[in-house]
């Protein structure tokens, strides 16, 4: 039977481990359920991400005529012991809310092959992430009205006995009702843990969850002896998501965990107008803003509903003009980052897909005076990433002949011995610039070279630079050439196995 790729649909052989015309990983759930519905009713339609926990799929529901969205379990996590447990425990969880503003958990079972899913409401529209990027700051006025929904569900979350851990944009969604109205949608409560439960040691204080860019100080481990983490945490983390909804850009910008835990830990927001001065906040919202995201949790907003009632008593008054956008940040989430080129004499720092649990390590910063805290933690971690496939080599051209003048012997003219190299990225580049790094001197490039491309060079060292407009960060890789050499060159923007995927009709990590 031919096999298409879920993403392209071009026909391929199924023992790839990704599409050769797209990038798209092609794993063993993939291979055995896409033309075969999922416990022969879940018929596999997109894939539409991959977190922590695994795969999420878009899939009509056969019998119900109904589009659903399947959170897979990866197999290595289900293997482990007491897996099965905490997939219950959080399924469990999951089905206590029921709230207009909380995506809906409908099933969980598990396949004969020992995989677990759980089968949640599919919800057509973008994520906050998507709107801010697409808009720019949105209006003090729209933003409180986010702010509402987006507090009522994580209230409900909270009555339920359930910390979400991962508030971002990105786990907002925006959609419309049956009436039109727009309505937030919170998602993935894949990392959520009961308050107070003791049982599971994958995300007790010490262990980090979530992203760097929005995790709170009790996320790294900043609470008192005996004391776990609760909802207040949740609504530090929204607190910085509502100063981007305003600001057009986070308050706290770092390109390392070390960083952000510095900031989270000690370092005070800037004022709105000082990031960006367009901005038409009231000091009234700033404030709200600012109580949210004070370092000690009990002079924040006690609970999600205090701090939605103090939006709604400013709410009419706010200002309906967005401000226009923000300068570009100087890092970005490294949570969210690409792979980077790190010189191998410097610490390396893992870049994680967002969702993926991090287990912390060791270093101690100071903490702020007067605050009693259990042990801080830094990430640091090795990314190797491995993409299956390689570009394929051209065949080096014959040697060049000079046609001779009558009455001359020719003699044939050979071109200077080369080297001819592959040059691919992940998912794709333009090559910036290519360097001879012994002569300083670039490379002339004849038309702009996008990946792949196979490029003859001479004998010598090179920098190449590769870009890709997803990523604010190029990446340049050396090489070295020997005549005759046959070599690949790979940038890695993305691991094919984790990172982001194309959305199809709507959102959903």
């Amino acid at each position: 039977m031919a096999f298409f790729c879920i993403h392209c649909r071009s026909e391929i052989d199924s023992n790839y481990k990704a599409c050769p015309f797209c990038g798209e990983p092609i794993t063993d759930f993939l291979r055995r359920y896409l033309e075969t519905p999922i416990d022969d009713k879940y018929k596999i339609l997109a894939r539409l991400g991959v977190g922590g926990m695994g795969e999420v799929y878009k899939v009509l529901h056969l019998h119900l005529n109904a589009i659903r969205v399947i959170k897979l379990m990866r197999s290595t996590i289900a293997n482990e012991a007491g897996a099965h447990e905490r997939f219950l425990r959080e399924a469990r969880m999951a089905t206590r809310i029921q709230h207009p503003n909380v995506a809906t958990l409908f099933d969980f079972s598990t396949l004969d092959d020992g995989s677990r899913y759980m089968v949640w409401e599919y919800i057509e529209g973008i994520n906050l992430h998507e709107m801010i990027e697409s808009r720019g700051p949105l209006s003090p006025r729209y933003a409180a009205r986010i702010a509402i929904q987006t507090l009522q569900g994580l209230d409900a979350i909270h009555r339920a006995g359930i910390v979400h851990r991962d508030v971002s944009p990105e786990n907002l969604m925006i959609a419309r009702d049956a009436e039109g109205e727009e309505r937030v949608k919170i998602i993935d409560l894949g990392i959520a843990k009961q308050w107070g439960e003791e049982g599971d040691n994958k995300t007790k204080t010490g262990m980090f969850v979530g992203k760097w860019k929005y995790c709170s100080p009790e996320h790294l481990g900043m609470l008192p002896q005996g004391q776990r983490i609760d909802g207040r945490a949740d609504l530090y983390s929204f607190g910085i998501v509502l100063y981007e909804m305003v600001a057009g850009i986070p308050p706290f910008q770092a390109d390392t965990p070390h960083g952000y835990l510095m900031m989270h830990a000690s370092e005070r927001p800037r004022a709105l107008l000082d990031v960006n001065p367009s901005v038409t906040a009231s000091p009234e919202l700033e404030a709200i803003i600012f109580r949210a995201l004070e370092k000690d949790r009990n002079k924040r907003f006690a609970t999600a509903r205090d701090f939605a009632r103090a939006i709604e008593q400013i709410a009419d008054s706010l200002d309906d003009k967005p401000g226009e956008p923000a300068p570009l940040p100087a890092a970005i989430e490294v949570t969210e980052e690409p792979t980077r080129v790190i010189d191998s004499a410097a610490p390396t720092v893992a870049t994680t897909p967002s969702a993926e649990t991090v287990q912390t390590v060791g270093v101690a910063p100071p903490s702020p005076a007067g605050f009693p805290f259990q042990r801080w933690a830094v990430i640091v971690s090795i990314v190797i990433v491995t993409i299956a496939g390689a570009v394929m080599l051209l065949r080096k051209p014959a040697p060049v002949v000079s046609p001779a003048p009558k009455g001359v012997v020719a003699r044939p003219v050979v071109t200077p011995p080369t080297a001819h190299l592959g040059i691919n990225a992940y998912p794709w580049a333009e090559v910036r610039s290519i360097r001879n790094v012994t002569s300083g001197k670039e490379v002339g490039l004849s038309a702009p070279l996008v990946t792949p491309a196979p490029l003859d060079l001479a004998p010598g060292k090179y920098e190449i630079t590769f870009s890709n407009p997803a990523f604010r960060k190029p990446i340049t890789k050396t090489i070295e050439l020997r005549a005759g050499d046959e070599q690949v060159v790979l940038a890695e923007f993305a691991k094919a196995e984790s990172a982001a995927l194309p959305r199809f009709e709507g959102s959903w990590r």
